[in-house]
């Protein structure tokens, strides 16, 4: 019964903190000299501590949890739900730069914070394929948009629960 209570009390939380959109927006750009995708995601802090306690299965706020064992939970989910494969099929390497929260946001009643991470891409985008299934798992209706730079081409991408996975394709920019 005591089980229950506390799985009651955490989905009567998620729903009285929830918002009715459930979206995660990305910029990426792939750095030529270094080889690198670096990307900036931006998500609910509430949805990202969610997530964070369904994968670990015990407690993670971002104001609470210490930022080393917080940032640790977070690569940890984006390898899992944020994959860049290159033309090979072969998973890319997935680096941690950092976390700031989101100054437009902060003093909102719903805060967002910008991950930062780069994928290591030494053959370029050219043939690679990124997942992009972030909050996925706890939200149907879920849209992760993207958008992508490489030099003078761009693209932006739409990622859905039907629709995770996209080609890392990119046009010349038209002025």
């Amino acid at each position: 019964m005591r089980v229950l209570s506390v799985i009651l009390f955490f989905v009567a939380v998620t729903c009285v903190s929830a918002h009715s959109v459930h979206t995660s927006t990305a910029e990426a750009e792939y750095n030529l000299k270094t080889k690198k995708l670096e990307v900036s995601l931006t998500v609910f802090v509430s949805d990202l501590e969610l997530a964070l306690i369904r994968q670990s299965e015990r407690e993670m706020r971002i104001e609470k949890t210490p930022a080393a064992e917080f940032d640790a939970q977070v690569l940890a989910y984006l390898v899992k739900t944020f994959v860049v494969t290159d033309a090979a099929g072969k998973v890319s390497k997935m680096e941690w730069v950092g976390r700031e929260m989101a100054d437009v946001s902060a003093k909102s009643g719903d805060p967002a914070v910008v991950l930062f991470f780069e994928v290591v891409m030494p053959e370029g985008l050219q043939g690679g394929r990124l997942q992009n299934a972030v909050f996925s798992e706890m939200f149907k209706d879920q849209i992760n948009l993207l958008r992508l730079r490489d030099g003078d081409k761009k693209n932006e991408f739409s990622f859905t629960r039907e629709h995770p996975s996209k080609m890392l394709n990119v046009r010349e920019i038209t002025p």
